[in-house]
């Protein structure tokens, strides 16, 4: 009504002025004048003000658009977050503020684009010197592509149940907050999270369709997912002299139900193979009911600028009752009892898996920091840990028995048929006491020059006690881990355009276990080192044209692990020998360019090499014709080039270019199922934005992509457009 009502005097005083100015014009002057008839000015006139543009605090954007995919719509909608063949608009920004009264502020926040399953609003009212309330809502949208494994020998490929799946996730909350003077912070907040939809699973289902009989896992497999989360919690901070005291408690509840579905002996029916077939839809369900409490305690003294300490402790209690169930059947979710004419022998089931977990922590740390001097400060820390973790389950086990006569469409001969339940039941016990220490200290008493120096340790001592029915001896083991990481690096500055930098850590990870009963191998000890290199270096050189910047940066990483198995119940140990080496080097340069103030320029170009060797890639297991395990590439480089231009003062268009390349994809289907990355990805787009009026700003934009994928036998690939127009409205 306001906005209406400016802009109808607006309307008013602007036709009064064109009535004024008509009859001014219309009619002889009576204003006063010298000899040569030029006007007297007026002694009581003043010089002419510029009137200031009004400052515009409020706005809303529209947006509208489109894409058309030809190819792998789901990769599409995975890769970039946006859905495929399908027109979207709404508000994509809302904001609004207002004062009321005196000392009352409220804002509004917001966004909802429709057919993107895209919303936000948040509303805050604040009192100063009392508090505020807040009130929100989010939810957004994840797609995921449904695409499994593919054999190259015969291009063996399945079509997945739901090619294109999603997940919408989200949040609604209120938050009171009290932000009185000379009265502790109080903060109280609920929250409702949750997570539905479904989702591709790398559980892959099995198939031996392969063109040699050899079984491979290339089936698709997906996930429905159901999480809900209450949240509530409480925090409180107030200053005491020089000590800031902080407490907090949050109680959280979680539901979970989840299911896994996988397809075993995918394709594997008549007439490819012998009636009924061979293939079965294996579901697996699990539910989780949580329960969390935890609290906290924080102190924070000062005792002068150049000495602090601090200390916390916080506790964590966390309960879960958990349900669930694995059965095979002719489609997902069979009911237990359904005939499953293609059962095979090797179908494990259970049903009426009941259990309780439980989960108690308590963290205890301190950390001090000191500066003795202007140019050296000193941080360190203590952090001390005591976790138990208690959890046992029963349910029945439900094991496949061979059809007996007479025989039928549901009990075939030779087939196999789920018996009826065996008790059955695990047990876990575990205790940890964890300690970590670590100490940081930084030297700036040399011109142009920062020293810096890091070493953390941790320590973990524990104890674990296991019980399955079908071991016939209990795990009983103790455990330790020593974890130690030592940094130092530099930061120089020579010239004012010009510095460098550069960092080197050692870092150590040792596992041990101390078995004294198992009935499986294990893994006794692992040892990993690890060393890092890094630098860089800024140049921003004085050239005849505009700007320039330029930034190099090196990292070379290479880690080392050793392992070492044991098969207790034989009385066996193996000699300890690295088990793989990993080695990266991450190369990049950027540029930037403004060879006028108008117009700027940005590129830059990433070459990462990463080559995981391992001595199991001179294994093969005949009749085999390669390594089942084989030393793994993650070669790949990126390219972005980012160009824009101010036309004028309402008008700028921008530009964008990136290309991805992957060349990792090793063929061994005779051994295996391939892995590593070929792919290559070209996204390019352009922007136009105009300046309507002060008021109005309006932006349009075209998107390419091209995806190309060889990992997958080009099932994955797409070719992509999508425009997108937004109008944005100050008042």
């Amino acid at each position: 009504m306001k906005r209406r009502a400016l802009l109808r005097a607006r309307t008013a005083g602007f036709a009064a002025g064109l009535v004024c100015a008509a009859i001014w014009t219309g009619h002889p002057s009576h204003a006063a004048v010298n000899a040569d008839g030029t006007e007297i000015p007026d002694a009581k006139s003043t010089p002419a003000v510029e009137e200031q543009p009004p400052e515009y605090k409020n706005w809303i954007e529209f947006a509208f658009g489109g894409t058309t995919v030809d190819g792998d719509r789901a990769q599409f909608e995975q890769a970039h977050r946006i859905p495929g063949d399908q027109v979207f608009g709404g508000i994509s920004d809302l904001h609004f503020e207002q004062t009321i009264g005196k000392d009352v502020e409220f804002k509004l926040d917001g966004h909802a684009i429709f057919d993107t399953n895209d919303y936000g609003l948040l509303m805050e009212l604040t009192k100063a010197k009392l508090g505020y309330v807040q009130v929100g809502y989010n939810e957004f949208r994840t797609w995921y592509d449904g695409n499994a494994g593919y054999f190259r020998p015969n291009g063996q490929w399945f079509s997945p149940p739901f090619p294109e799946m999603h997940i919408d996730r989200g949040e609604a909350w209120i938050e009171l907050g009290l932000r009185a003077p000379d009265l502790p912070e109080i903060t109280v907040r609920y929250t409702h999270e949750f997570r539905d939809g479904q989702k591709d699973s790398t559980m892959w289902g099995d198939t031996n369709l392969t063109g040699t009989g050899v079984t491979r896992k290339i089936a698709p497999a997906f996930r429905n997912i159901d999480e809900t989360r209450d949240i509530f919690t409480f925090d409180l901070s107030h200053t005491m002299a020089n000590t800031d005291v902080l407490l907090g408690m949050r109680y959280e509840h979680d539901e979970n139900d989840y299911s896994l579905n996988m397809i075993r002996g995918a394709g594997q029916l008549p007439p490819l193979v012998a009636p009924p077939g061979q293939q079965r839809f294996v579901t697996q369900h699990q539910n989780d009911d949580i329960d969390l409490f935890s609290g906290h305690a924080i102190a924070v003294t000062r005792f002068d600028d150049s000495f602090w300490f601090t200390a916390g402790y916080s506790y964590t209690t966390l309960q879960n009752d958990l349900a669930g169930s694995r059965l095979p059947g002719t489609t997902f979710d069979a009911a237990f009892g359904e005939p499953v004419p293609t059962l095979s022998s090797r179908d494990h089931a259970f049903i009426n898996l009941a259990g309780l977990a439980e989960v108690d922590q308590h963290v205890f740390n301190a950390n001090v920091f000191w500066m003795p001097s202007k140019d050296f400060d000193i941080v360190g820390g203590f952090r001390y840990t005591h976790e138990t973790r208690d959890s046992n389950s029963v349910f029945l086990a439900v094991e496949p028995e061979a059809n007996e006569a007479p025989f039928t469409a549901n009990n075939p001969e030779g087939g196999f048929h789920l018996g009826p339940g065996e008790p059955a039941a695990g047990f876990r016990s575990s205790d940890y006491d964890r300690f970590a220490e670590s100490v940081e200290m930084r030297y700036a008493g040399w011109a142009d020059w920062l020293f810096y120096a890091r070493a953390e340790w941790e320590e973990e001592w524990g104890s674990v006690n296991e019980t399955h029915t079908d071991e016939e001896v209990p795990l009983d083991k103790d455990t330790n881990f020593l974890g130690q990481k030592y940094s130092v690096g530099m930061n120089w500055y020579p010239l004012m355009n010009l510095n460098f930098s550069g960092q080197y850590y050692h870092k150590i990870a040792s596992y041990g276990d101390d078995i004294r009963t198992a009935t499986f191998p294990r893994l006794l000890n692992q040892d990993w080192n690890q060393d890092d290199v890094n630098v860089r270096i800024t140049f921003r050189p004085k050239i005849p044209v505009g700007a320039l910047s330029l930034v190099t940066r090196y990292d070379f990483l290479r880690t080392a692990i050793d392992g070492q198995w044991a098969a207790p119940a034989d009385g066996i140990l193996l000699n300890e020998i690295q088990t793989g080496v990993i080695t990266k080097h991450v190369m990049s340069e950027s540029i930037n360019w403004s060879p006028q103030p108008r117009f700027y320029l940005q590129g830059n170009v990433s070459l990462v090499l990463d080559q995981t060797d391992t001595p199991a890639s001179s294994i093969n297991f005949d009749p085999h014709v390669g390594p089942t395990v084989v030393n793994f590439r993650n070669d790949y480089w990126t390219v972005t080039a980012t160009a824009g231009y101010i036309i004028n003062d309402k008008t700028d268009v921008h530009a964008d270019y990136s290309f991805f390349r992957a060349n990792d994809y090793f063929n061994n289907s005779g051994a295996a199922v391939p892995y590593g990355l070929g792919a290559t990805e070209h996204v390019a787009s352009a922007t136009l934005t105009r300046q309507l009026t002060p008021q109005v700003r309006l932006q349009l934009r075209y998107t390419f992509y091209d995806y190309t994928d060889e990992t997958y036998g080009g099932h994955n690939n797409y070719m992509a457009h999508s425009f997108l127009s937004t109008m944005q409205f100050r008042f």
